[in-house]
Parts: structure tokens; sequence; C-alpha cells
């Protein structure tokens, strides 16, 4: 069986009519001249005076009963004027009849030339109708009926025409001088004029005909491939997606005719794009389907090789035709610029273009780019390209599975349109609409929540897992709470800013269930987001267990088994992976949550980072972390607790030891001097910084050797300056002794002094 891609694109191939049984709008209107016998010249808009003296004119309109024509008004109310009483001309009326003559051929799928012939001038006043009733063949070569409605004020009146099981109800009211109303039929369709409940309305009704010889123009039937294309799309929407190469998400079907985004439209389609769009438009709602019509943009980047001769390459000035385009390394296809059937606006952004939704699968692969711009080598970059491709597309997806297809767009799609769900739903209980909608998308959302990156994002606002838990803590969706921290959070999806939004989640359950989800993400988190997992924990033990820290036992106890370090563990790998993870915060946070909920615990915690000093260091983690807990507020809840005063005594001894070293100005030249390298160059650099006479070292040196003493010189972070002295060859690299360790120090012996002052 052929998926679905290629049967629709089959299908759909096979209608090349376009056009319906009607085609109906406004065009310009260039003020004609128009004459009536007995009544004189009409001016537009009519005036209801003039529209009594055309009544005054004109007849009683009959209407055809067998063979008979009669005139009843229980069946035809109206006034008719012939069309030899009928004058109408003037400099710019042959061209709007051109006009309207082009759009009613395409409106109504024609393809060969018609011309309009006018059979009566008819005037509905107020309660004038006609009831339901087919054209007569009028005039030799006739098969449609053209009806213009002249500018006037009425209301009601309007004109409902009905082919094929279909019906539609034509607004014919035009008060707009500079415009005029019209709307075409082809003879075999029953229609009627509903009663004009106000004003008077005057038409100018023609015969259209054909200028060829044959049969009479038929309404485009496709009924066939209608039930077909209706049929195959209901039978993808039940199956969903079982099978991801039969059932894709969403189906696009790109158009043949090129459109801007100013002209993107279903009332603007051209020739077999129309009969595409006019098919589906009629099969996709009996199938649950929702249809549009979107803008396919594709956007390509790559390597470019030079096409040109050898000398080509070299010329000061190239040109695009030097180069071809390459390999491609980026590629996205995208949706957007969407239009609907109805012409209503569309909420929607973009979406993306996933594998085999395209129909047929292989449209695109001779697509010719709209812009496509080179670039020339520059430095260690090669030539490179980029250029784009633009397609009008036909896009198809369930009604049912709509948040589903926009979920593929994302989070930058989906968190904004969550959380309007939510607050739509504010208030009302879970079998609202929107609550069942915002329900379903957060299902989707969570189930292709992106991998959590360990990269360190550039902003610090609100993260996308604060986002999504705050608009599902507004939705009290407790179901969706568990599945985003069991499949996002507990996963080391966190950070330390989402500790506030996932304690606001938690407090929706009940606290034994609340103390077990923390120690679900203290277990599954922590070894990629250890940090967060400690504010977390440290948040719960001085908000919701305030007054019962106990609870917190369990998670707690799973943060300090995950605290770096453990010596079953590779102790320099783990010093590599965990240095950069462990930070005062997180110290601060263990600190005051293990001595709130257990002193064992807090001992333990206090004697493992002081066993690995490499990981806990003392200056770069523990004394910051100390200080910022002996504050006023913190002293309260921390002082005379067991982790807290084992660390504080080992910080005050280090800073203490440290602070008694004698600090003196250095006094002569003499620096220590840490370099590893032994070249005859880094021998000279060394000897130098141990003479106690020699302030300055000048190396006349090739660059490379230059280079490399710099390099060693930063190394051993030796307290020298360098210049480069660009007198003579080779230049010379300077070298200043300073004292930039002595003021390091004493930098170091006043924050030294305020840390004991602060943990004394």
């Amino acid at each position: 069986m052929p998926s679905i891609v290629v049967s629709l694109a089959e299908l759909l191939a096979s209608v090349r009519r376009p056009g319906d049984f009607f085609v109906s709008g406004r065009t310009e209107l260039m003020a004609p001249r128009l004459e009536v016998a007995g009544v004189g010249p009409i001016a537009l808009p009519i005036l209801p005076i003039q529209a009594k003296q055309l009544i005054a004119a004109a007849k009683r309109a009959p209407f055809g009963r067998g063979a008979e024509t009669v005139v009843d008004t229980s069946v035809r109310r109206t006034w008719q004027i012939e069309a030899a009483q009928v004058q109408i001309g003037g400099r710019h009326w042959d061209k709007t009849i051109d006009t309207l003559l082009a759009r009613v051929t395409e409106g109504l799928g024609l393809d060969e030339p018609i011309s309009a012939e006018l059979y009566k001038l008819l005037v509905y006043d107020k309660g004038s109708f006609f009831v339901s009733h087919r054209d007569t063949e009028k005039a030799p070569g006739m098969f449609a009926t053209l009806v213009l409605a002249l500018p006037s004020r009425s209301a009601g009146g309007d004109l409902v025409v009905r082919h094929g099981g279909r019906e539609v109800a034509l607004d014919l009211r035009c008060e707009e001088p500079s415009e005029i109303a019209f709307a075409a039929f082809f003879a075999d369709c029953v229609h009627e004029v509903l009663p004009v409940t106000s004003g008077c309305r005057v038409t100018l009704v023609y015969n259209l005909l054909r200028k060829g010889k044959g049969a009479a123009p038929k309404a485009p039937d496709h009924s066939a491939e209608l039930t077909k294309a209706a049929a195959m799309l209901d039978q993808w929407a039940l199956n969903g997606s079982n099978t991801a190469e039969q059932y894709p998400l969403k189906l696009i079907y790109p158009l043949e005719h090129a459109y801007t985004p100013a002209e993107l439209g279903f009332g603007t389609l051209k020739g077999a794009d129309a009969a595409a769009a006019k098919l589906l438009a009629s099969a996709a709602p009996l199938a649950g389907c929702d249809l549009h019509l979107a803008l396919l943009s594709i956007e390509e980047s790559g390597a470019a090789e030079y096409s040109g001769s050898y000398q080509s390459r070299y010329r000061a000035e190239q040109d695009s035709d030097d180069f071809e385009a390459g390999e491609v390394f980026d590629r996205s296809e995208k949706l957007s610029d969407w239009r609907r059937p109805d012409g209503d606006p569309s909420t929607l952004d973009w979406l993306p273009v996933l594998e085999g939704e395209l129909s047929p699968p292989d449209v695109l692969a001779d697509l010719e780019p709209d812009e496509e711009h080179f670039h020339e080598a520059t430095g260690n970059e090669g030539a490179s390209f980029e250029r784009s491709y633009r397609r009008a597309a036909l896009v198809l997806w369930p009604g049912a599975r709509f948040l589903a297809v926009l979920n593929q767009a994302g989070l930058p799609v989906t968190l904004p349109h969550l959380d309007r769900l939510a607050a739509a739903a504010d208030g009302h209980d879970g079998n609202s609409s929107a609550w069942q909608q915002a329900h379903e998308l957060a299902g989707h959302m969570i189930a292709t929540w992106p991998a959590h990156s360990w990269h360190p994002r550039p902003d610090r606002g609100e993260t996308d897992t604060a986002r999504m838990l705050a608009a599902l803590t507004r939705l009290k969706d407790r179901e969706h709470i568990a599945a985003m921290i069991a499949g996002v959070i507990a996963r080391g999806g966190h950070e330390r800013s989402d500790c506030g939004a996932i304690s606001d989640a938690l407090a929706l359950f009940p606290p034994e269930q609340a103390t077990d989800v923390l120690g679900r993400i203290v277990s599954g988190s922590a070894e990629a987001a250890l940090g967060a997992c400690a504010a977390l924990l440290a948040r719960a033990a001085s908000g919701r267990f305030a007054g019962k820290p106990a609870k917190l036992k369990a998670p707690v106890r799973l943060l300090v088994e995950a605290l770096p370090g453990e010596p079953k563990r590779n102790p320099e790998a783990e010093i590599r992976r965990h240095r950069t993870g462990v930070d005062a915060a997180l110290i601060a946070d263990l600190v005051s949550v293990v001595d709130a909920v257990d002193a064992d615990l807090a001992r333990r915690s206090a004697a493992h980072c002081l066993a690995w000093p490499k990981i806990y260091g003392l200056d770069a983690v523990l004394v910051p972390a100390l200080r910022k807990l002996a504050s006023a507020k913190a002293n309260k809840q921390t002082a005379g607790r067991p982790a807290f005063e084992r660390l504080r005594a080992a910080c005050l001894a280090h800073l203490r030891a440290r602070a008694a070293e004698p600090l003196e100005p250095p006094p002569d030249w003499t620096r220590d001097a840490d370099v590893r390298c032994q070249c005859a160059h880094c021998s000279a650099l060394s000897r130098f910084l141990a003479d106690p006479a020699a302030g300055t070292w000048t190396l006349k040196a090739a660059e490379p050797i230059r280079r490399h003493v710099a390099d060693q010189i930063r190394a051993a972070a030796c307290d020298l300056t360098t210049t480069t002295e660009r007198r003579g060859s080779p230049h010379g690299l300077v070298c200043t002794k300073t004292d930039a360790s002595y003021r390091r120090r004493v930098v170091q012996r006043k924050q030294d002094l305020g840390d004991i002052d602060v943990l004394g």
C-alpha cells in the first residue's frame, strides 16, 4: 500500500481544472453612463427617488412554469426592465466588463473565451425575492448567468446558489460608489434570492455565452476525487502516527506557481494550485482535518568551490560565476506566513518541516534557489555560499493532533502557548477545554523535552524548566508535574534558579510524597546538578519543612553520599571531574541543610570536605561559604551546629596561620623563580630573577624564542612585566621586575583579617 504522501500527491495531480460552480466578489468601478428609457440618466449610488422611478418604468418579472410564463408574486416578487430600454457605456465600462469576465473565467474554471450579453435590469425593493429555480437557456451558447449589483443602500437579499450537494450564500450588498458587486454561476445551478429587508437593490443580469462550438461548459465535478481524498484523510486521521513512513504528523503539498507573501492566499491561487486547494478545502473538514496555506522556506549554507580558471582565483575582484555550491553544512526548512481557507487570521508562527511530511517525497529534489550568494575565502576560512528557496504549500494535519503538530516547533513556540492556555484555564476545573488542551500540550512537551546541556547559560533569566513548572502549578496538573520531575528534573535538567518553581510545584503534594520526590530528584540529578540539588533541599529545610526538618533526612543523605571525592573512585579523575562543580554556594547550602536535619550527617559532611582540599579548597570554597553562613541571619541557624563549627574552626586555623606569616616588601631585586624550562634562554631568565642587583633584562632573539620565554614567564607567574623593544634586529624582550607578589599578599592579608573578624 503506497504511503499517504505518495497517494495524496497522485490524487491531487489528477485534479488539474480549477474553478467552482460559482464565483463572486467586488471590483473597482469607474462610474459608467447608465440611462433607462422613461427615466433618463441614473446616478450611482442609486438614490431612493430614482429607485421609485425605475419601478414606475418597470413591470413585474414573470417566471417559467412548464411551457407558460406567468407572474406570481408568491413565487417571484421583483421588477424588471428589458435590455432594450437600458443603455450603459462610458469610457471605462468595457474595461470593467473585461476585468469581470477574466475573473469569472478563472473562478468558474473555464479554458475558452466567453462573452456577456445584457438580459434584464432587475429592481428588488423591500420584500422582493425569488424562490429556488434554475435558469433556462435564453440565448444560443448560454451556459451561465452573471449578476452585477449596482451601488445602492439595501439589506438582505442574499443570493443562495446550490450545486452537487453544496450551498453558498452570496452577499451582493454594495454601498461603496467606487465598487460593484458581482456573482456568476452555471445555468444548471439551483438558486434563489432571499427577501430584501430594507432599501432597494438594482442588478444588471447578463447571459454568459461561449464563443466556441461544442458542449456547453459545466461546473467542475471532482466529486469522485473528493470522496477518495476524504476517505484517504479520514484513514490518516484515524490511524494517527502508527507508522511514521505512512502516517506523518502533518502533510505538506508544495504548489506549482510562485507567490510572494503579499499575494499568498486561497483566493489568489492559480491553475492547478487552485484546483488542489479547492479539493482539499472540501475534503479536509469531512475527515476532521485542518488545512492551511503557508510559505515553505529553505535556507542552506556550505562550502563553495572555484569553478573558473586557476588565474581567476587570484583576481582582485571575483563574481558569482567563479564559484559553484559544494557540500551543504547547514540546512533549515520551516513553514510560516499562514493563511486559512476562511480568511481568518492564524495564530501560528512557524513550524519545522520534518522527514516524511512532503507530498510527494521528492518534490523539492530539483528546486532552483530564489537567492544564492557566494563569499570569497578569507584568512583560514574557505569560500562559502548561502542560498534560499521559497515555495507556497498546502499544509494538512488532523484537527485532533494540532497540539502535537504545534509541539514540533519546540519550546520557543509551545511555552507561550501553554502560558496562554494556563491563563485561560485559571480558576476552572480540569474539565474545561483550556485545561484539557494545556494538559495534552504539556504531555507532548515533556515527551520531547530537549536534553539538558551542561553548558552555562549566558543569561540568568527564567529557565524553560521553571516556566514549564509554573504553568503546570497554575493548572494544578499533578500528573504532569510528576512526569516533568521524573523525565527532566531528576535527570539533571534543572538549575539553582529553578528551585523556587520546583518548591511551588511540590507544595501541591502531601509532605510524604514531596520528600519522596525530592529524594528522586537528588538521586537522579546530583551528579549533573549537585549545586541545584543542595539549593533545593536548603530551600525546603528553611521553608515548608522548617518545623520538621528531620523529614528531609532521606534526600539529604542522598545528597551527602553524592558529594565528590569518594575514595573508592580515582582521586585525580574525581578532582578533575568535580572541581568546576563545587563552589561556595553549594557548601553554604549543604552546611545549612545538614545542620538543620541530622547531626551525624553534618559531621560526616564537614569531615568529607576537609578530606579533599583539592576539591573543597579553603580559599576558593570553604572560607567564602562560611563567610556567607556567618551573617547575622544565618548565624542564628548555624552557630553551634556540627558542620558549621567544624568547618569554621578549620577556616580560622588556616586564616590565622597565614595572617601570622611575616609581611615585608622585598629588600632587593631577588624574585622567586619557578621556571620549569631549562633551555639556554629560560636559564638566563632564572639567573636574572635570582640576581638581587638587576631590575631589568633584555633578551635579544628571534620572535619564536621571545614568545617562548614570555609564555614561561606567564606560566610561572613571575613578578615581571614584559614589553617588546623594536629597535635593531633582532628585536628585544624587555623584562622588568615588580613587587606584584608582595602587593597580592597585602591584599590577601587584609582579606584574611576581615574573614577572621567575621568568622571569629
